[in-house]
């Protein structure tokens, strides 16, 4: 009688904990396909420890293939691979229970649909992320109404995308013109059509941030594009100025000076390494 009652009790909590991951799910799906009153905070990351910190801090957390440039110090992110990806991403997601997650898809891992959809299966079953993000232009249109159509939740990069870069130094802000600002909106607006889940827009001016997030019922999210936008990311090495360099983009604001602070902790180390004062008594085993 207590075995069967365990089993019951057993298959009863494993129905309830369905039934949350369920509503959880439809929850963070709504957050990121309905306009908010508040805008979404999002930040860029590779690595556990720091998803620990960012985990229910801000509203999403993407693991971007800016880790070719700012982890492994490639001068673009065209080297940055499949594998790369899936191991940071499972890192991070692993670490995630309460933000989104969002993953991005390398560079040429989507040029046609089918390998779009084979290589957004791969990467969203190895990392489980609940989002993928590919960078978009008018000619990959289809590719994101294929992927939606294929239950896949996608979020579409326009404005300036990186992976079109081998030199970021050539990079250039878009939307100055009248011209410029109907590419992008007619762009968004056949990408919310095709089942889009958000919009990101980077580096594009404030007007036209303004007109394309007025224009969208899906959420904007902006990197350096202004305040117009719903919702504001960043990577989180730029946040705390992990990596000093005399360039910086416009955009990006230092909220912590953790550069300075490593380099201060790094010279006293050395100093009482050489001095013998670490480790004293209390770091060592007696």
């Amino acid at each position: 009688m207590e075995d069967i009652l365990q089993v019951k009790i057993s298959e009863l909590m494993g129905e309830l904990l369905g039934q949350f991951k369920i509503f959880i799910m439809v929850n963070k799906n709504k957050l990121l396909n309905e306009k908010k009153s508040f805008p979404l905070s999002c930040l860029a990351t590779y690595s556990a420890s720091i998803a620990k910190i960012l985990d229910g801090n801000v509203d999403i957390i993407l693991v971007g293939d800016s880790l070719g440039s700012t982890l492994y110090g490639f001068n673009n992110t065209q080297k940055v691979t499949m594998n790369m990806m899936k191991e940071h991403g499972q890192a991070v997601i692993k670490n995630i229970k309460k933000s989104i997650s969002v993953i991005d898809m390398p560079f040429k891992t989507y040029e046609t649909k089918y390998q779009s959809l084979k290589n957004a299966k791969i990467l969203l079953k190895y990392t489980k992320a609940e989002f993928i993000k590919l960078e978009i232009d008018i000619s990959k249109v289809d590719i994101i109404k294929h992927l939606s159509k294929n239950k896949i939740n996608v979020i579409a990069h326009i404005g300036v995308t990186p992976q079109s870069f081998s030199d970021f130094k050539k990079i250039k802000i878009l939307g100055k013109n009248n011209s410029e600002i109907q590419k992008l909106l007619i762009l968004a607006k056949k990408l919310e059509l095709s089942g889009a889940k958000a919009v990101l827009l980077e580096c594009v001016t404030a007007k036209s941030a303004k007109i394309i997030t007025s224009s969208l019922s899906i959420p904007t999210i902006g990197i350096g594009a202004s305040k117009y936008c719903d919702g504001q990311i960043l990577v989180f090495d730029d946040l705390i100025n992990l990596r000093s360099t005399k360039h910086k983009a416009r955009f990006v604001k230092n909220y912590l000076n953790f550069d300075k602070l490593s380099r201060a902790a790094v010279k006293k180390f050395a100093k009482d390494v050489k001095k013998n004062k670490y480790p004293s008594k209390k770091y060592s085993y007696q």
